[in-house]
This record gives C-alpha cells, structure tokens and sequence, in this order.
C-alpha cells in the first residue's frame, strides 16, 4: 500500500505550472522594468538634447526666447540650464541633468550632460 501511494504521489503533476512561473516571475519582472527604465533612460537624454539645440537656436535668432527649461519634457528633475554667448561657435547651452535609475534592488545615480553650439 505504501508503494502505490508514494508512485501516485510522485508521477503527480498537478501544480508544476505555479511551480515554474513562481521561478521565472521574477526573472522576467525584473527585464521588463530594467527595459522599461532604460528606455526612459534614452528618453531623457534624446530630450535633453532636444532642449539644448532648440535653446541655443533661440537664443541665436530671436530677441524674446523662452526660458531653455520650457523645451525640456523628461522627467524630473529639472536640468541645470547654462548659456553662453560669448563663445567662439555663437550661442552655446549646456545642460546637465541627475537620472536616478531604479530597477527592483538595483539603483544608480546617472550623470548626463548636453551642449549645443549654433552660429
């Protein structure tokens, strides 16, 4: 009787399904935010960049432009905006900005920066 009962016991299949998504939940949890996070990532520096070459053209050709900070729409913080105009290349903006990376236990401080020149 033991014997049948522990062969029944051990071709049982029943719960293998929540058995292998408890083990790969995890591992596919943390790859959708690691790309979630990246791709914000590459968002705000395309953004950043953005902002620096739209307010250095501003600056070069019109009188009354808008704050630089006005063309930037990542995520906050806000950047630290410089201008120049008094440089060799015309008007230049330099931003620079902290992007806090934070995928489940893994978090970094990212520096990222951007200039632009226009003539």
């Amino acid at each position: 009787m033991t014997q049948v009962w522990t062969n029944g016991l051990r071709n049982d299949e029943r719960g293998a399904t929540a058995i292998e998504f408890a083990l790969i939940a995890p591992v596919f949890l943390a790859l959708v935010m690691g790309i979630f996070h990246l791709s914000l990532l590459g968002f705000t520096i395309a953004n950043l960049n953005y902002a620096v070459e739209k307010g250095a053209r501003c600056s070069a050709i019109a009188t009354n432009c808008p704050d630089v900070a006005t063309f930037y729409y990542g995520p906050s913080p806000a950047p630290v905006f410089t201008s120049d105009s008094a440089v060799a290349c015309g008007t230049s903006v330099n931003a620079t900005v902290i992007y806090e990376l934070n995928v489940l236990i893994y978090q970094a401080s990212i520096p990222l920066s951007a200039s632009a020149c226009f003539p």
